[in-house]
C-alpha cells in the first residue's frame, strides 16, 4: 500500500503542475485582484479553531472512513489516465481541487466562487455538476479521495494569469 500511496502522491504533484501550465498557456489563471480577494476571504473565513467539533456521528463516520481506507486497494503505479472513475463531470478532479483550495471555507460566497471559476475557465453550472459528481465519489472511493487530497495539497500557489 505504501508504494501505491507514494505513486499517487507523485502523480498528483505532476498533474497539478501540468494543470497550472495548461491554464496559463490558455491565458487563464488568477489576477492580482483575484488573489487579493481570495486572501481576504481566507482571513474572513478561517478554519474553525481547533477544527470541527467531533460529534458522535462524526466520530463514527471517521472510523468508517479509516476502515475503508485500510481496506482499499490503491492503484500500484498511480491512476491510469483512462481510469473511468476520473472521467470529468463538470470539471476534472484536478480543477475541482484547485477551485476548492481557492474557495476555502468561503464556499457560500457566490462572488468569490464566481471569481474563482472564471479564473479557471468554468461556469457555476460546471461547478455544481462537479460537486454532484465528485462529492459522493470522494466519500465512497478511498483511492480517488486519496488522489483528491493530494491534488488539493499540491495546489499550493494558485496559477497566475499571464500578462
Amino acid at each position: 500500500m505504501g508504494r501505491a500511496i507514494q505513486a499517487i502522491m507523485a502523480q498528483a504533484g505532476a498533474w497539478v503542475t501540468q494543470y497550472k501550465a495548461d491554464l496559463t498557456a490558455a491565458g487563464l489563471g488568477f489576477t492580482p485582484d483575484d488573489l487579493a480577494a481570495i486572501a481576504a476571504s481566507a482571513t474572513a473565513h478561517p478554519l474553525p479553531p481547533g477544527g470541527a467539533t467531533a460529534t458522535p456521528e462524526a466520530m463514527a463516520e471517521m472510523e468508517q472512513v479509516q476502515k475503508a481506507a485500510l481496506e482499499t486497494v490503491y492503484p500500484e503505479n498511480g491512476f491510469a489516465p483512462e481510469d473511468p472513475r476520473l472521467t470529468p463531470v463538470g470539471m476534472p478532479l484536478v480543477a475541482y481541487a484547485v477551485a476548492a483550495k481557492a474557495i476555502g471555507w468561503a464556499n457560500e460566497d457566490g462572488a468569490l466562487v464566481h471569481r474563482v471559476l472564471r479564473a479557471l475557465g468554468y461556469t457555476h453550472d460546471d461547478y455544481v455538476k462537479a460537486g454532484e459528481h465528485w462529492t459522493p465519489m470522494l466519500r465512497s472511493d478511498m483511492a480517488v479521495a486519496t488522489l483528491y487530497g493530494q491534488l488539493f495539497a499540491n495546489a499550493g500557489d494558485l496559477p497566475v494569469k499571464p500578462g
